[in-house]
């Protein structure tokens, strides 16, 4: 019987330890009745669990009260006096600093939880080797019933805290607000306590858009609205940037004076409603007449909200602000540049570009073309003082065009423009080898074309023949233009030119040969007509957005009488909506039904 005290299990588990696991509760009785029973209380295993924490971890209430009853009627005398033996079990902690408490929050044992606190309320001040306290432990996993059981506990300095500087109240968001407000009543302090981030409960709620609960908070502490985080960011700033109107809505209610607020940086909340691309937040902003100072507020590195919008190509953003009379377009960054001056730096090119180009037309500052003066006074003057000079280039907030990415944007065009000139001329050499209806095998006419006599295999012949030429053609100006770099840039839009014919041409092949062999040759006149009115219908967009586009004629050194057709396109807010492209797709998709129709 004597050797059964000594003998352990691999993970060093004495026979208390299993005995207090299967929850054997006689057994455990008469096993603390011997001799060495009791020592076996203070033998961890492996890990350092007594058969208290073992008991706890497995919730069984009956084997705690056997060992906290057994404990308590010890008297241990040493060398400074008496010990509590009860209170010295119960704070015994493993390997990673965890009490039999800990065990028991953790496996959502409240009988065991509510036991142990009532031998010794101070457990709850106990934290582990990763600062986890019991309430931590409770909030994070939702447990309303053991948080109360915590709170109630008569120590006056039960520990909130958790790892990373996180509290209970921080890992509480998901928990009722009943609960919440429970710990915000026991423990106020904590309504102002940030992680090691610096955020406080109230940056996260704001962050996630959980108005009730800022409303909660700000009940109890006010103050915590002004409180910043380590990033210089105010609870304002987070909703802002998450586009949580109804919680900015009620900051501001209850702090009038909260859009004061700015970060470290100098941005207030408009900016941070800009870097986050939140049309809702701008729009309630602007709609709030006490807010008009917060328009043409410049952060510390000069920049407005219009300036972050397009630095961050934010270009609905930057729609809606240019557009409003109070915004001023002509504000210049520290830098000295306007909101014109940087979006021009980024090269941007097609619809979109021309609607943002006119929209903050006129703010262009003398600082925007420096960059471009450096740049041709180097080529052309050769001046050696223009060479020391230095060109800005976006960085955070300086924004005047980089002339290597100008030139590598170039380049790449340049390879697109091969790259789909030789996939034309591909598919059109092929065609000529797999004619539509295939060959004639025997008779006269053998390896004829069989359509070869009908009039849509000659417009399907002609049309596939430009396309190849077309593409062949841009090819070869392609490689001419390669040893010379000033002709580079001029034939760029004659080599575009030239892939757009091949694209037509070759677009109008696949129509035409699709007709051919699936029509019948009486419907031929329709075909053709239908086929006709298509690709009229096609060029004609092609043309039509080619007017809109305000860059695609930027390579041309003088005007052209599109200029003028351009001008009274966007003055009439044309460029503004999507409906003329729409329409025309609309118009398409019609067509090519009818189309189909008819040949079917």
């Amino acid at each position: 019987m004597e050797d059964l005290f000594h003998q352990t299990t691999p993970k060093e588990k004495n026979i208390l330890h299993v005995a207090a696991q299967y929850k054997q509760v006689n057994f455990i009785e008469h096993l603390l009745q011997c001799p060495l029973g009791p020592t076996l209380l203070w033998q961890g295993n492996y890990q350092g669990d007594s058969p208290l924490h073992v008991a706890a971890k497995a919730g069984s209430y009956e084997v705690v009260r056997v060992f906290t009853n057994l404990v308590k009627s010890l008297h241990w005398v040493v060398e400074n006096g008496q010990v509590d033996a009860c209170k010295e079990l119960l704070r015994k902690q493993n390997s990673h600093k965890d009490t039999a408490l800990h065990y028991a929050v953790r496996g959502g044992h409240d009988l065991v939880v509510e036991l142990l606190i009532e031998e010794d309320p101070q457990l709850c001040d106990v934290t582990n080797a990763v600062d986890e306290s019991p309430l931590y432990i409770a909030a994070d996993r939702r447990l309303s019933r053991t948080i109360e059981l915590i709170l109630g506990a008569l120590s006056l300095s039960s520990s909130h805290k958790g790892p990373k500087g996180l509290t209970a109240l921080h890992v509480g968001i998901s928990l009722s607000l009943t609960c919440w407000e429970k710990i915000m009543e026991k423990r106020p302090e904590v309504t102002r306590e940030g992680d090691d981030i610096g955020w406080t409960p109230l940056h996260y709620v704001a962050y996630l858009g959980k108005v009730k609960a800022v409303r909660l908070l700000l009940q109890h502490d006010i103050s915590a609205a002004y409180d910043l985080n380590k990033e210089g960011e105010s609870a304002l700033h987070l909703a802002a940037f998450q586009g949580h109107v109804d919680v900015i809505d009620e900051l501001v209610k209850s702090c009038p004076d909260a859009c004061d607020i700015i970060s470290t940086k100098g941005q207030t909340v408009l900016h941070a409603a800009v870097i986050g691309g939140r049309m809702n937040v701008i729009n309630y902003i602007l709609g709030m007449p006490d807010l008009d100072d917060l328009i043409n507020e410049q952060d510390t590195d000069g920049n407005a909200a219009l300036h972050l919008a397009v630095l961050h190509k934010k270009y609905n953003i930057i729609g809606m602000l240019a557009q409003d009379k109070r915004v001023d377009r002509l504000a210049k960054n520290k830098d000295h540049l306007t909101a014109l001056d940087i979006f021009s730096a980024h090269n941007e090119v097609g619809f979109t570009a021309g609607t943002i180009k006119r929209v903050l037309s006129g703010s262009r500052g003398i600082p925007g073309f420096q960059g471009w003066f450096i740049e041709y006074g180097k080529k052309r003057l050769g001046k050696q003082f223009v060479q020391d000079q230095q060109s800005v280039a976006i960085t955070t907030g300086s924004n005047v065009p980089n002339r290597n990415n100008f030139d590598l944007s170039k380049r790449g065009i340049m390879k697109n423009q091969l790259l789909v000139a030789g996939i034309i001329a591909t598919v059109s050499f092929a065609a000529v080898f797999a004619m539509p209806g295939g060959y004639n095998n025997d008779g006269p006419d053998r390896g004829r074309a069989v359509f070869a006599d009908r009039a849509e295999f000659k417009a399907f012949w002609m049309s596939n023949t430009y396309a190849f030429l077309f593409s062949i053609l841009a090819i070869i100006i392609h490689c001419r233009s390669v040893k010379s770099s000033h002709s580079q840039k001029s034939n760029i839009p004659t080599v575009g030119n030239c892939i757009e014919v091949a694209t037509f041409f070759m677009v109008l092949a696949y129509m035409l040969g699709t007709i051919m062999v699936m029509s019948r040759p009486t419907q031929s006149t329709w075909d053709t007509i239908a086929t006709i009115v298509t690709c009229g219908v096609l060029a004609t967009s092609f043309s039509f957005f080619d007017f809109l586009d305000t860059v695609a004629h930027a390579w041309s050194l003088h005007s052209s009488p599109t200029t003028y057709i351009r001008k009274f396109l966007r003055h009439s807010e044309i460029l503004l909506i999507d409906f003329p492209r729409r329409l025309i797709y609309l118009l398409l998709g019609k067509l090519m039904n009818w189309v189909y129709s008819i040949v079917l």
